[in-house]
C-alpha cells in the first residue's frame, strides 16, 4: 500500500513482527508491506488511496455544483424568452385592440357623414 507523509517531521515505523523499520520524510509517499499498514496508520501516514478517494468525492461534488448552475441558467434562459413571447403577445393584443378601436371610430364617423 502506498502511504504519504503530509507532516514537516519524519515519521518512524516499526513493524510489530520482525522489527523492521522504516523512516518516511516528510512530504515522501512510500510503498510498505502488509505487515507495516497498521503500524504506519498509527504513526501518521495518509494512506493516497483515501486522499485519491477524497479528490474524486470533491471532483464529483464540483461537477455536480455545475450541472446544477447549468440546469438553473437554461431554466432562467427558457424564463425568460417565455415572459418575451408573452410581452409580445400582449403586444399584438394592444395593437390589435388600438386598430379595433380606431376602425370602429372611424365607422362610426363614416356613418354620421352618411346619415348627414
Amino acid at each position: 500500500m502506498k502511504l504519504k507523509n503530509f507532516t514537516r517531521k519524519t515519521i518512524r515505523v516499526v513493524s510489530p513482527i520482525g522489527g523492521h523499520v522504516a523512516l518516511v520524510l516528510s512530504g515522501e509517499t512510500r510503498e510498505l508491506p502488509a505487515h507495516m499498514e497498521d503500524s504506519a496508520i498509527r504513526a501518521g501516514l495518509v494512506p493516497l488511496e483515501d486522499v485519491q478517494s477524497e479528490m474524486e468525492r470533491m471532483l464529483e461534488l464540483e461537477a455536480a455544483a455545475k450541472e446544477k448552475a447549468k440546469a438553473e441558467a437554461e431554466a432562467d434562459h427558457k424564463a425568460s424568452l417565455e415572459q418575451a413571447m408573452a410581452l409580445e403577445d400582449a403586444a399584438k393584443k394592444a395593437k390589435a385592440s388600438e386598430a379595433a378601436k380606431k376602425a370602429a371610430a372611424t365607422r362610426a364617423a363614416n356613418k354620421e357623414k352618411e346619415t348627414k
